[in-house]
């Protein structure tokens, strides 16, 4: 495999934060994906936000606005401390500000009994309606920072009669296109109302099955830039509303 080179992540808001907490935990088990591991060993993860990033979340430096031409830097990690310390003609100490904390907003994301109320509405017919306006673009997967569905490819590499070297690489896929669940014979989610209801599906009932917290920051990157302007938020609370 080829070398994982040594990369900063800058500019990273709180919700970005929270989906790379997400995707350490989701990597980590059952089985750790050791590719994963070696890809955030050799990065270091530069935040910026008007708030104090919440408890349990990994950065190395968190930078929290003050005003235009002001932020205050907030080592989170070993690395951090080392580049704050190690660079003062860059960084002025100052007093620490008070913490300006991160609370997730009032969201039917955060209802006690979302995935008991989602796995029941399969056959709902709010489904269909979806599937009307829905254009399929994979759009709310690219933008949200916790999808990583993925597909493989083989690479083969033939040189001369007796020399031949491969490998398996994965390569970023969204469960919301067409193929995604297509195999040779047969396809597991051929309607569009199938992909959308897998969705909410993976994120409010499998992902609490698996690891105990729902697989959603709330950011609402799917709302904002769905060309169909579909809102998850009316889905969910449509859902609550009939089965919870």
């Amino acid at each position: 495999m080829e070398p994982v080179p040594k990369r900063i992540i800058f500019g990273l808001n709180i919700f970005d934060l929270l989906g790379i907490s997400y995707l350490d935990k989701e990597f980590s088990s059952p089985i750790a994906d050791e590719k994963y591991r070696e890809n955030r060993q050799n990065t270091l993860i530069f935040s910026i936000d008007t708030m104090d990033p919440p408890k349990g979340v990994f950065y190395d430096i968190h930078f929290k606005k003050i005003k235009d031409d002001e932020y205050e830097a907030i080592p989170g990690s070993q690395e951090g401390r080392k580049i704050v310390s190690g660079n003062k003609n860059l960084f002025i100490r100052k007093k620490r500000r008070s913490k300006k904390e991160f609370h997730p907003k009032n969201s039917p994301v955060h209802h006690p009994e979302i995935s008991e109320i989602v796995e029941k509405s399969k056959n709902d017919p709010i489904w269909d309606k979806l599937a009307q306006i829905c254009f399929g673009c994979g759009i709310c997967t690219y933008v949200c920072p916790v999808c990583y569905c993925f597909e493989t490819e083989d690479e083969v590499k033939i040189e001369g009669m007796l020399k031949c070297a491969g490998c398996r690489k994965r390569r970023w896929d969204s469960c919301m296109l067409p193929d995604f669940a297509s195999i040779s014979s047969h396809d597991f989610r051929p309607e569009l109302k199938d992909r959308i209801y897998n969705w909410y599906h993976h994120k409010f009932v499998r992902t609490p099955k698996e690891h105990g917290f729902i697989g959603c920051v709330d950011c609402d990157r799917c709302i904002i830039y769905c060309p169909a302007r579909i809102n998850f938020h009316e889905t969910l609370t449509y859902l609550i509303k009939k089965y919870g």
